[in-house]
């Protein structure tokens, strides 16, 4: 009898191994469904306001629409969480004839509200460049992205008031804030915190300075980058 129970047990722990082995190599079924709905809600945001249109068409709301196989996203296949997000150039702005009346220079910018990104917590790599993003960074979100290591946020409309949440994200290891419209001296001071900084891109922005850098150059005490470009 001894000998029967142990002949089962060791075949329930192989089955179990068998199991585990498989949901490993197989990953889970879908997205995370909060991060379902975090997207519909980003996608929500980019409403076209000229002509009313939705852009991430393959983004749908529907149960058996798996987000991990939507456009411009990409999951941990293990996990299901979502690790990258390019939603770079979506065509959310517009130019105008000079006939006509348009604020911003016949050009048309959207407000980016950060918290939309809260529930991204294992993102790596965020693309939100040429968006033309006004700065409406004052929105809880960015410190939420602990384990983001890429940031690209150029050609947008960005002013000083991004770099402070940014500071937050102390596991950047590439940023690229070029042409926005930071001013001022080098923002030392706000970015001092990114100590794993590898690569910085400020350049076309109107920053007092004249410089720029490749290869190995130390901008503070607390961490020394490979790149920095200053327009």
């Amino acid at each position: 009898m001894e000998g029967v129970l142990v002949k089962l047990l060791w075949l329930l722990l192989w089955v179990f191994i068998v199991l585990l082995v498989q949901n490993q190599n197989h990953g889970v079924e879908g997205c995370v469904e909060e991060e379902r709905i975090g997207l519909l809600q980003l996608k929500a945001s980019f409403i076209d306001e000229i002509s009313h249109n939705l852009v991430l068409p393959s983004w749908l709301d529907e149960r058996e629409s798996d987000c991990c196989d939507w456009e411009r996203v990409a999951c941990n296949h293990t996990t299901g969480r979502v690790v990258v997000l390019t939603l770079d150039d979506l065509g959310l702005y517009h130019y105008f004839s000079d006939d006509d009346l348009w604020p911003y220079q016949n050009l048309s910018i959207y407000h980016l509200n950060v918290s939309l990104f809260k529930p991204f917590e294992e993102l790596l790599n965020l693309d939100l460049s040429s968006n033309y993003f006004y700065d409406s960074v004052e929105n809880e979100g960015f410190e939420r992205l602990l384990k983001l290591e890429i940031l690209n946020l150029a050609f947008n409309g960005f002013n000083n008031s991004v770099l402070e949440p940014l500071g937050s994200l102390t596991s950047l290891k590439t940023l690229n804030v070029s042409w926005n419209m930071l001013e001022g001296p080098l923002p030392v001071k706000e970015l001092s915190a990114l100590r794993k900084l590898e690569k910085l891109d400020l350049s076309g922005n109107r920053l007092n300075a004249s410089l720029l850098v490749q290869g190995n150059f130390k901008i503070c005490d607390s961490f020394a980058i490979q790149y920095v470009g200053i327009w």
